[in-house]
């Protein structure tokens, strides 16, 4: 089984038993690194201006747009996670927060969004992992 497969499972058992350790993390939507394809960073921006004024819909087409241009940018696939839970589409949602989570395994926003709270890697020790198996501190 390939790493995808097996954080996929993870995540659906994760989701199935709860996690013992929520957080009040702000919802927040993350900007391009430095070095991001600039029409893919632009769309993003204007993606987050969006989200910011609640425009769901508008925000989600930028990031999909980032998406398209760039299609490794972590912080587009989970910007537009953020989004789509907005529209009540948790299903797709979750998907574009794995694919963020798996193109940016160190990134303890990213690893703090709702489908992987509480979530532990099988096997193996990921970047930015603390020892309880948890991606965010306390």
């Amino acid at each position: 089984m390939t790493g995808r497969g097996v954080l996929a499972i993870v995540v659906l058992i994760g989701a199935m038993v709860g996690t013992g350790c929520e957080t009040t993390s702000k919802r927040t939507v993350l900007s391009a690194p430095a070095g991001t394809n600039a029409s893919a960073s632009r769309h993003n921006d204007e993606g987050i201006q969006a989200y910011q004024q609640q425009q769901w819909e508008s925000a989600k087409q930028h990031f999909d747009a980032a998406i398209a241009a760039s299609p490794e940018f972590a912080e587009a696939h989970y910007n537009l996670g953020m989004v789509l839970y907005r529209l009540n589409a948790m299903r797709e949602g979750d998907a574009h927060f794995i694919k963020a989570a798996n193109l940016a395994p160190g990134n303890n926003i990213i690893w703090d969004a709702p489908p992987l709270k509480g979530v532990t890697a099988p096997d193996k020790e990921v970047p930015g992992m603390s020892s309880n198996g948890h991606m965010h501190s306390h």
